[in-house]
This record gives structure tokens, sequence and C-alpha cells, in this order.
């Protein structure tokens, strides 16, 4: 809050600045009304840019501040919304990037998965029913693994981290500063986690997806290498 507010003095402090000078009689002193058209017409040009900035810069400022993940939250357009905030880092928005992308590529891999499942088992019986729910279960286990994946990456803080990094041109002890690295080095390797698991159980779904369309193959063994892998999932949420 207090880097926003800050952020919003010194920029306003500049639009103020350069409207004194542009219309001041003892600096520019332009005018839209001026006998010259060269000082008339910047007169105007520079008023309508720095309305322009004003909003544009304040709204930008205001809007600044990253939105928060709280733990009963289950919407994914509001985890897509914070993880797209953070993956803009230099050093951290790439695992970001990474659980969002994962988002997305579950939600097609289930669609395709389904209509499989559908189209190689008529609905409503029991074969249907037995893959449709193991599925079922291996999508809530990922999407609540992205979740914790994502309620982990607001810890990051890229200026922090930076701060960090160069400790020791500061005067806070190096023994504390080190231990709070070592915090990030833990929550980046807990989400690194997070994203392989996610990734090997994608895959058996896309896997399973295939050997469903091939004639013979019902995947019957690869269906239960996903539930082992869906309770591996459980583990890290």
């Amino acid at each position: 809050m207090k880097k926003r507010i800050v952020k919003l003095i010194v920029f306003n402090s500049i639009i103020i600045v350069c409207a004194v000078v542009t219309y001041s009689p003892g600096l520019l002193g332009w005018y839209p009304n001026d006998p010259s058209i060269f000082k008339a017409g910047m007169s105007i040009i520079i008023g309508l840019f720095s309305g322009a900035l004003f909003l544009y810069g304040n709204s930008r400022i205001l809007s600044d501040e990253k939105p928060v993940l709280t733990d009963d939250v289950r919407d994914l357009t509001q985890v897509k919304k914070i993880l797209a905030a953070y993956r803009g880092g230099d050093r951290f928005g790439s695992m970001a990037q990474t659980v969002l992308d994962q988002l997305d590529r579950l939600d097609r891999s289930m669609s395709r998965l389904q209509s499989e499942i559908d189209r190689r088992f008529d609905k409503n019986t029991l074969s249907n029913d037995k893959y449709s729910a193991v599925i079922n279960e291996a999508n809530l286990s990922l999407v609540d693994n992205l979740i914790s994946a994502t309620h982990k990456i607001q810890f990051f803080d890229e200026g922090e981290y930076k701060r960090l990094q160069a400790h020791k041109n500061d005067n806070i002890p190096d023994e504390i500063q080190l231990k709070q690295l070592e915090l990030y080095k833990q929550n980046e390797d807990a989400i690194q986690n997070v994203i392989n698991t996610n990734e090997k159980l994608i895959l058996q779904l896309d896997t399973l997806a295939v050997e469903l369309d091939s004639p013979g193959n019902d995947g019957e063994d690869l269906l239960e290498e996903i539930k082992k892998l869906t309770q591996e999932v459980k583990y890290y949420n």
C-alpha cells in the first residue's frame, strides 16, 4: 500500500511539474490562444497528452496490486487471474506460467478422455461409470494440486528476492537473510514437485485417451496406474 502511495505521488508530481513548465508565464508560457501557431498547438497537444497520461497512469498504479487467493476459493477463473499476475516475474514467472498452462491442458485432456470413454462404453453402464469415476477423481486431485501451487506462488516477491540476493550490501545480518533465501528455495522446490507430479498424471490421462481409441485395448492397466498417481497427487494438496 505504501509503495502505491509513493508511486502515485511521484507520478502525479511529474505531470504537475510538466504542466507548470508549459503554462507558466515565467517559463514556457504556452497557451491555446497564443498568437504563435506552434506554441498554441503544442500547448493543446501537451494538455491532451497529460490528461490521458494522468488517467492511464493512475488507473494502472491503483490496479497494480496482485489479487490474493484465499483458502476456500475454488473458482478457477480467480486462480488463473492470480497466476497471470505472477507470470511476468523474472525469477518465478515461469512457474506461474507452467501452472497456468497445466490448468488449460488438464481441461482439454479431460474433455478428450471423457469423449473417448463415452464413445467406447455406453453411458450408464458399469464400465463407463468406472472409468468416469477414476478420471473425475484424478481431475479433482489435479485441480486441488494446482490451487495449492497457486497459494505457494503467492509467497514469492520478486523485489524481496532480489534484495535478499544482494544481502552482502546491506546492514541486515547475513545469517537471517540466508535463512529467508532458503525459505524461497524450499517453496520453489515444493512447487516444482507439484508441477512434475501433475505432468505425470496429465500424461497418463492423455495416454488413456489414445489407448481407448485403439481397437482391442481397454486401458485397464493404465486405469490402475492413474489411480496410484492420483493418490500421489493428493499428497501435495
